[in-house]
């Protein structure tokens, strides 16, 4: 199947046989999403219309921009009950809400809810591959389409990653794979998403925001494999009671990594790999192993794999302190896994928008020998500060500001020590995503070096 531009004059059809010109569609949030969204449904001849909450030059400007493109009306600054009342499908960005206005108005009006990621699978001509979980999505998923295209076999890394799935399908063909990077907000209004090869790499505690309990957060990841049938596949992580338990119900071929489980002889992972090898490398190889990639060449891959900006990203050395953005870490396991990775003396940097996560696990890790100060900002500094405060023979300081923070952790570090900027919470109290944040703790850092003349 491949993605058609339609012309007024033509149906345009989806995967399911649904024609789609003229459907009077509502897109709620105008981010990444929001906005790829908008410009496909508006090239398949839907009649489109925009609500965000937000107001700025900058959406004003994209505003513009999308109804000169065919677009009929975009709202910003609230949200008008007869944009949803009208409509005959909504497409709702991950970071709104479920109890946000225009998501309860279309659930009290019947009206479909789905989700960006579900819109462009039903335009998607290509097989896909979907990566969730709470921690190394985005990393799993580059390594993924570099090992397809390293193989010769062309993919495109797309979804939560930062790149709308909608935003790429005209470079998608039936001999491409789409390997995308799946939220459980996202998959909170995915319905008919059927991906050929699922990918759940862990579970922790994350989005108890949104999500009522750690159940229901489960029960969002595995909508990732609802619609899977016999002839598809569900890569696990073997060593999760949770996972092993949950996907007793699910139709797809399993894969196990962590342990073995009942994997078959094609799919076995040595001792060696489960002990040395990290889940998400694991997971590659699985997948690799189901494109009949040999195992060397994943390795190689593995091996010279280019690491993701904003993830244990190496900044720069200042006066023999080195600094490392982690700014993709929003959750207590990411600062845990990052400590793990990271040699010698530390001083962290955490904290940030406060999700009613629970930081307990964090205690023991951050209170070693090996922590030599520990600095907080953001919504949850006095709470992370109480909590891991109290027996820890570190230094710590509360500040206001990232720059502060930057400054704070220089000051307790000495020649030899990484400062660690792993925030294991959102950005959203101080920063418009965590992409912005690390972008934000590199210039500070740059700027720093600049002034020391650091190398």
């Amino acid at each position: 199947m491949t993605l058609a531009v339609c012309e007024p004059s033509r149906a345009c059809a989806d995967r399911f046989g649904a024609s789609w010109e003229g459907r009077r569609v509502t897109i709620v949030g105008l981010g990444k999403s929001g906005l790829a969204a908008a410009r496909l449904l508006s090239r398949l001849g839907c009649r489109v219309r925009v609500t965000d909450a937000r107001c700025s030059t900058a959406l004003e400007t994209l505003s513009d921009s999308l109804q000169a493109s065919g677009v009929d009306a975009v709202e910003l600054g609230g949200h008008t009950a007869s944009f949803i009342e009208e409509s005959q499908l909504v497409v709702v960005s991950p970071g709104v809400p479920e109890s946000a206005e225009p998501i309860q108005w279309a659930l009290a009006h019947s009206i479909p809810i789905i989700s960006e990621v579900e819109l462009a699978f039903h335009f998607c001509p290509s097989p896909v591959v979907a990566v969730t979980g709470t921690n190394g999505k985005s990393t799993t998923v580059t390594l993924i389409a570099q090992l397809l295209n390293a193989a010769r076999r062309s993919a495109a890394a797309c979804g939560n990653i930062g790149v709308p799935f909608s935003s790429i399908l005209d470079r998608l063909t039936p001999s491409t794979v789409a390997v995308v990077e799946v939220s459980s907000f996202q998959l909170l209004w995915c319905h008919r998403f059927q991906p050929h090869i699922g990918v759940l790499l862990n579970l922790g505690t994350n989005h108890l925001d949104r999500h009522q309990d750690p159940s229901a957060y489960l029960a969002a990841k595995a909508r990732l494999f609802a619609c899977q049938t016999s002839e598809d596949y569900a890569v696990l992580n073997g060593t999760d009671p949770k996972i092993i338990e949950a996907s007793q119900t699910w139709q797809a071929r399993r894969i196990w990594f962590g342990e073995n489980r009942s994997n078959p002889p094609a799919f076995h992972l040595e001792p060696s790999t489960t002990r040395s090898v990290t889940m998400g490398a694991q997971a590659v190889l699985q997948v690799g192993r189901l494109f009949d990639i040999p195992d060397p060449f994943t390795w190689q891959v593995l091996r010279s794999a280019q690491s993701l900006e904003h993830r244990l990203e190496s900044v720069a050395t200042i006066r023999g302190v080195h600094f490392v953005n982690d700014s993709k870490s929003t959750t207590p396991e990411s600062l845990l896994f990052a400590l793990a990775q990271t040699r010698g003396d530390v001083v962290v940097i955490l904290g940030g928008r406060d999700k009613a996560m629970d930081f307990t696990g964090l205690i023991e890790p951050l209170h070693a020998a090996r922590v030599k100060g520990l600095i907080f900002i953001g919504e949850s500094r006095s709470r992370l500060r109480a909590l891991l405060n109290g027996s820890s023979t570190a230094p710590s300081q509360e500040c206001a500001s990232l720059e502060d923070a930057v400054r704070a952790a220089f000051a307790c570090a000495a020649p030899g020590t990484t400062v660690l900027f792993s925030p294991a919470c959102a950005s959203f109290d101080m920063f418009r995503d965590f992409e912005e944040r690390g972008r934000v703790f590199k210039a500070i850092v740059q700027g720093a070096q600049q002034r020391q003349g650091g190398g």
